[in-house]
């Protein structure tokens, strides 16, 4: 990775909430890149699990506030508006930098000055913080591959210039589940995205419940983003497993005796079937993981 000193100034931006299993290692990978020009801050959502007992044994190397927000996009735009370095990103309190990610990304955008915002890869790790695989490696860079393809840009490994936001807004708050992927939607709008074959982020993958309910939610979101982009259907990588969480719903409805919205779901189920290997790897976490139809 290069390693030259740059005067690009980086505000890296951390939202929290009782993340204290994970917090300290995220900002020793913040802290720990030797970066001579990084502002960092971390935007706590009012813990009571042990995070501030850390923030406070680092305080002397970030700024931090712990208060009640109303979400992760909320937290975010906190933190944007406090920023003052001319490169921003945010790190979620779970995921990690890899080593010298900093400079690269400096050196990136002090050698392309037309760059807005740029990405790379990530790898995933699992709870204990072991990596299984490599996240990314799509060398993508239009507004129409993102609206065709899904959202392939790996959120902790993307960083971009702050002037950005002056120009094109903050995060929309009223997501939940894809605030990056619509932001991305509207960068990528007006200038191309800059791609970077290289590792910069470790992204964290919990044992979490999956439920129904959430994945539905999350699929309706990503439906409406894309439909505000001018899609006439979601990425087709997400078909079939909103056709998964459709039937699914209607299985749930059919066992709670809610005959209209068990015939409301299986008319979608219908109407949006996608025939795919991936639907019943989908299907069967719905409904036999944690938190389950057949629970």
């Amino acid at each position: 990775m290069n390693k030259l000193k740059s005067a690009l100034k980086i505000s890296v931006i951390t939202p929290s909430f009782n993340q204290a299993p994970f917090i300290e290692r995220t900002i020793q990978s913040v802290l720990s890149q030797g970066y001579p020009e990084l502002e960092y801050f971390v935007v706590d959502g009012g813990s009571t699990d042990g995070t501030l007992q850390i923030l406070k044994k680092y305080e002397a190397h970030l700024n931090w506030v712990s208060e009640p927000d109303r979400g992760q996009a909320e937290a975010i735009n906190k933190g944007f508006r406090k920023a003052t370095g001319e490169i921003i990103c945010w790190l979620n309190a779970d995921d990690e930098f890899m080593p010298g990610t900093l400079h690269t990304v400096a050196a990136y955008f002090e050698q392309q000055p037309e760059a807005q915002l740029i990405y790379g890869d990530a790898e995933a790790i699992d709870q204990a913080g072991r990596a299984y695989g490599r996240r990314g490696n799509v060398r993508a860079t239009t507004h129409q591959e993102l609206v065709s393809q899904g959202d392939f840009i790996v959120q902790p490994a993307a960083f971009w210039r702050r002037a950005l936001l002056a120009e094109l807004g903050f995060l929309d708050e009223s997501l939940r589940y894809c605030l990056d992927y619509e932001y991305w939607l509207r960068v990528s709008q007006k200038y191309p995205l800059h791609y970077l074959p290289v590792p910069l982020a470790r992204e964290r993958f919990h044992a979490q419940a999956k439920t129904t309910q959430a994945t539905l939610r999350r699929i309706q979101e990503i439906e409406a983003v894309t439909r505000r982009y001018g899609a006439p259907d979601i990425p087709r990588r997400f078909r079939a497993e909103r056709s998964a969480v459709y039937l699914a719903e209607t299985i749930r409805h059919l066992r709670s005796g809610c005959w209209p919205e068990a015939a409301r779901f299986g008319g979608l189920t219908l109407k949006g079937f996608s025939p795919s290997l991936q639907f019943f790897p989908h299907l069967l976490a719905l409904l036999l993981g944690p938190g389950g139809v057949a629970r």
